[in-house]
């Protein structure tokens, strides 16, 4: 019910907004009494007050009356306007008292938990009509234990929070109350939901398990639930809280109010401004979960992570914990829900998408091998490691960009000298591995490989290429890096500037804060152009002449951005990423943290947070500098 601010008097919204033939909603609407338009913002909402006996003080809510009655007889559907005997049974159950416990806690502190402070839905019982409140404590109280995980699954949608129209059920990831509100009849959702098409019956009826343990229990108290013993689990599978996409909390508290279990927040992994949690808070909080699975994982055992998140920064969030904890991440994809398929990433800010991340704990014998020689003359053995725990097939992670950037991120992680540059590191690949396609693979992975092209029947693997499909997907060239990595795959054969340009556009969205150059650029200056054609470097000779160019011209970006933040006050708010990157690596291997420091102080902090190996870099520099 609303008030028209023109001549005050009431509108039901069902009446004066709802097309009923259509089906649908009217954004502007006429006021019944005075004919004047309105939208649903022009009106304040009408109000009721009442006591209310369950909490013992009066109530202010916005003002709801049944407007439709959907109900079957013989078997036939029927729509009905309420008349004055449904009104007056409803009266009649709004005047008695429910004999059953049910729930009547203030919804806790937090924009999303108060939502609905302003229309009076102040308490756990105000999300349902009376009828469906005293059916459900009904239900409640002859449920036994073993029922409760049923009983749970009606909460939601026999609440307010239920939509009538095209739309229905609730909002998801919200305690949204609509203002067409559809009342279900518990009765026929409860038998719709035990034996109807995707019931609970059917499924049960086919399962057959043997569970050892199961437990509802923050991550970061494992050892208390028998979890105490380190290397002992098998796999992972995690699909952790995605900073403030949700407020888990918050959207859990009718449940928990109704079993009488409520989470204990001080530890929940989220970005909440009434919990007091920013994006540090919640980096602190993730990095101690994974350090719990690493601690409980088995030597070169998984774990799966599935995550999804808007923002890069709470993405890099979580390969940063991750990481930190020890893993290493093997290949992250795009779990594509309409085919059912992965597809792989390489940029560290693809963030719009379902994403699934491979990680595994190494091998005991490497941990304790790279331990006790501080990473020297394990480098090879990383490599080795690294390629055997990838798929025997076509992926990112086999180019020598990205083996090189993940045993960079290896050693700067553990503060660890690192004695390869990108030259030295291309050179220990040729003498110790083999390149097929422009993928390495170790020697016993080859026969392997070669039988899976022969299966997908990929005889040139460019070529034939849309057969099994690209290793870079459109929309998720980010920054330089990734798009030098498609251009690398997109030139297996030589093409002119304009079909790369063509090409290119499709799939290319940098990311802020970032100073790739132009396309033009990047290909005169990392491919090798003949006559009006761009194509990849061949011969070790061009490789290396165009690696030596392009980490001189990096450097020298650096050094003048040092300058610059040395002698400017200003914050510096972008820069060319792979030039920090590189610059920041040459400082680490000559122990220039002062200079990565410097740089880094004038940062804007979105250039650091939506970089995890820059930030790596930076927090290495400061353990360096403490420790002088």
């Amino acid at each position: 019910m609303f008030i028209c601010p023109y001549c005050g008097s009431e509108i039901i919204f069902w009446d004066a907004a709802v097309d009923k033939e259509a089906g649908s909603v009217k954004k502007i609407f006429q006021c019944p009494s005075c004919a004047a338009e309105l939208k649903k913002t022009d009106c304040q909402r009408a109000t009721v007050t009442f006591y209310d006996k369950a909490i013992s003080q009066q109530v202010t809510q916005a003002k709801q009356v049944p407007v439709l009655i959907n109900y079957t007889f013989r078997k036939r559907r029927y729509e009905k306007t309420p008349d004055e005997d449904d009104l007056a049974l409803i009266s009649k159950i709004e005047q008695m008292d429910i004999p059953y416990w049910f729930p009547t806690n203030r919804m806790p502190e937090g924009d999303e938990a108060r939502r609905n402070d302003k229309t009076g839905i102040t308490h756990v019982h105000h999300f349902y009509t009376k009828r469906n409140l005293w059916v459900l404590s009904c239900l409640n109280q002859k449920f036994n234990n073993s029922l409760k995980f049923f009983f749970t699954s009606l909460l939601i949608n026999t609440s307010k929070m239920g939509r009538y129209g095209k739309r229905t059920g609730n909002v998801s990831g919200t305690l949204y109350i609509p203002s067409l509100i559809k009342d279900l009849n518990v009765f026929l959702y409860a038998q719709r939901k035990l034996d109807g098409p995707k019931g609970f019956l059917k499924p049960l009826k086919k399962l057959s398990y043997n569970l050892l343990n199961i437990c509802n229990v923050s991550t970061l108290s494992l050892i208390i639930y028998h979890l105490n013993i380190n290397n002992s689990i098998d796999y992972i599978f995690t699909d952790p809280p995605f900073g403030d996409n949700l407020m888990y909390s918050e959207l859990n508290f009718l449940w928990e109010s109704w079993l009488k279990v409520f989470t204990n927040n001080k530890s929940e992994a989220i970005i909440n401004k009434t919990q007091g949690k920013a994006l540090d808070d919640y980096k602190e909080l993730m990095l101690k979960s994974f350090k719990e699975y690493y601690r409980v994982l088995k030597p070169n055992r998984w774990i799966t992570v599935v995550f999804h998140n808007s923002k890069s920064a709470v993405w890099n969030a979580i390969q940063e914990a991750m990481t930190k904890a020890g893993f290493i991440i093997a290949n992250v994809t795009i779990l594509d829900k309409q085919q059912g398929s992965f597809k792989q990433v390489t940029s560290t800010g693809a963030v719009k998408n379902d994403l699934v991340i491979n990680a595994y704990k190494p091998a005991k014998e490497f941990e304790e091998r790279f331990l006790q020689n501080s990473g020297e003359g394990v480098e090879k053995d990383f490599i080795k490691m690294h390629l055997t725990n990838q798929p025997i097939e076509p992926t990112i992670e086999r180019t020598e960009q990205m083996l090189y950037s993940r045993m960079l991120a290896y050693y700067v992680q553990r503060g660890y000298i690192i004695r390869y540059d990108s030259k030295s590191f291309y050179k220990m690949l040729r003498e110790n591995f083999k390149e097929i396609d422009g993928l390495w693979f170790t020697h016993a992975q080859i026969a392997d490989y070669m039988e899976f092209k022969k299966k997908m029947k990929l005889d040139n693997l460019h070529r034939d290429i849309q057969k099994y499909g690209s290793l870079m997907e459109k929309n998720l060239i980010l920054d330089e890096r990734s798009a030098l990595i498609w251009l690398y795959e997109y030139l297996s054969e030589p093409k002119d500037y304009s079909a790369i340009y063509t090409a290119f556009t499709k799939v290319t969205n940098f990311i802020q804060e970032d100073n790739v150059p132009e396309l033009k650029e990047l290909l005169e200056k990392n491919f090798i152009k003949d006559g009006n054609k761009y194509r990849r470097p061949q011969s070790e000779k061009e490789k290396l002449t165009l690696l030596q160019k392009r980490e001189k011209e990096l450097l020298k970006e650096f050094e003048e951005l040092l300058l610059e933040a040395k002698a400017s006050k200003k914050k510096i708010r972008s820069c060319r990423k792979e030039a920090l990157r590189y610059g920041f690596e040459t400082c680490y291997k000559q122990g220039r943290f002062r200079d990565i420091l410097t740089v880094a102080k004038k940062l804007d902090k979105k250039i650091i947070e939506n970089s995890s190996d820059i930030k790596e870099f930076i927090e290495i520099a400061e353990i360096k500098i403490e420790g002088f």
